[in-house]
């Protein structure tokens, strides 16, 4: 009950668009970033829920994610279009995802990876692909207590 109130209330904040100053995602400069590598991804991203929202070139709009990566190597990721479960790893400086529980798409049978950045403000984690850029920011990353 109390993670289905947590994920209600998440939503519901998450809804709203003053919760974001969303920046222009197209004209971030990777090159003025840190590039993280699979142990800084795992310190970062392990046991955590993050918030942050997606690129509005890439997608038309800007809209919010909440995602939840757990250190057994799980993954829920929730936004208004769609959710998505399954299994996250970071690998070869890259973080990688793949959805075993979908509720657009049919299950992936392999990882798709990204490479993840970082700016002096901590917290703020640029999700890059090369051929698409930045399509990604999170603004927040919580620590799960355990």
């Amino acid at each position: 009950m109390k993670k289905l109130l947590l994920i209600l209330f998440s939503l519901f904040f998450l809804s709203s668009p003053s919760v974001f100053a969303e920046e222009d995602l197209s004209k971030i400069n990777i090159s003025n970033l840190k590039r993280l590598s699979s142990s800084e991804i795992i310190d970062a991203f392990s046991n955590t829920r993050s918030i942050g929202y997606y690129s509005r070139d890439i997608y038309g709009i800007d809209f919010e994610f909440e995602e939840f990566n757990y250190s057994n190597g799980d993954f829920n990721h929730l936004n208004i279009f769609f959710s998505a479960s399954g299994k996250w790893k970071a690998y070869d400086n890259k973080m990688c995802f793949k959805a075993t529980q979908h509720s657009l798409i049919a299950p992936e049978k392999m990882f798709t990876c990204v490479l993840i950045y970082t700016s002096i403000k901590e917290m703020e984690y640029y999700f890059y692909m090369p051929g698409q850029g930045i399509y990604a920011k999170t603004t927040l990353v919580i620590p799960l207590i355990d």
